[in-house]
């Protein structure tokens, strides 16, 4: 039998798992408002999964606009199932700044907001990942590559700092 976290984490990959009822559950399941899909032929636009500041372990800053939002989105369910917390947004505040271990930056524009409000020490003791606009990566598979490296580089990284500490 599989624990809680294991179907979350299947749930998150796209896989159903088939978990017996009894008869007491299935009935409260009929009797809860059921989730039907999105009409057909609706856009359907992926959101990215957000945590409190408090509890993020890596801030993804960027514009999250149709297409984009689902490269946004895919990096969040990524981080999801390495188990780390990540939260998203276009323009952090410094109690979010503080609170993350990382940073993923979408586009130049980010990057100078954000290295305007955290000061030095805080920009060394950080981890940092600077991409490119969310728009362009859509469509450059090197720069996707490129940005999946680095995003694995920062999951051991914080992985390995969850298991010293």
């Amino acid at each position: 039998m599989l624990d809680e976290s294991s179907l979350a984490r299947l749930a998150e990959m796209g896989i159903d798992v088939y978990v017996p009822r009894s008869r007491g559950e299935a009935l409260r399941m009929r009797a809860e408002p059921s989730r039907e899909p999105a009409a057909p032929g609706a856009p359907v636009v992926a959101q990215p999964a957000v945590a409190t500041a408090a509890s993020a372990g890596v801030l993804l800053v960027g514009q999250a606009t149709a297409k984009p939002a689902m490269l946004l989105a895919d990096v969040a369910r990524a981080l999801r199932f390495a188990r780390i917390d990540c939260a998203a947004c276009e323009t952090p505040d410094e109690t979010m700044l503080q609170a993350a271990r990382a940073l993923v930056l979408f586009g130049e524009a980010p990057v100078r907001a954000v290295g305007a409000l955290l000061p030095a020490q805080r920009q060394r003791e950080i981890g940092w990942i600077v991409s490119g606009d969310v728009a362009a990566l859509v469509g450059d598979a090197r720069a996707k590559r490129a940005l999946w490296s680095e995003l694995r580089r920062v999951v051991r990284t914080l992985s390995e700092g969850e298991r010293r500490g």
